[in-house]
């Protein structure tokens, strides 16, 4: 087996286990190519009949390789600690999220690969 051959055999197994260890703790799971090798995995819950809200964890995978990673609540909104990655799998930026807005410390790192820290409250930015 080349080496080409290889490593997409590995980033194909490695797809399947992220895959597989995604759950839902409510509602049911949902996989949607969005082109470019990226997968969106989330779950869906119906919240009242034909009212389906994001809710849980939300990953987005290309080729196998895990690049965002966030929490909505059962009202859709982002909640809990939120992860994106570039790819080559540094940590672009790393927060957390409450009712939906930026709240706390900020790891954030730029295109020159600058690491910076911004503080928010309810959303606003109160550090550069």
């Amino acid at each position: 087996m080349t080496g080409l051959v290889l490593v997409a055999v590995l980033l194909s197994m490695l797809h399947l286990l992220i895959e597989d260890e995604f759950q839902c703790p409510l509602g049911n799971k949902v996989n949607t190519g969005l082109g470019d090798g990226i997968i969106l995995q989330s779950c869906s819950w119906e919240k009242t009949p034909g009212n389906f809200v994001r809710t849980g964890p939300l990953q987005l995978v290309r080729n196998g390789i895990l690049i965002l990673q966030l929490q909505n609540d059962r009202d859709g909104k982002l909640q809990g600690e939120y992860t994106s990655w570039d790819d080559d799998g540094n940590i672009m930026e790393n927060g957390h999220y409450r009712d939906g807005l930026k709240e706390g410390e900020w790891q954030v790192t730029d295109k020159q690969g600058n690491h910076n820290v911004v503080t928010y409250s309810a959303g606003i930015a109160l550090t550069p």
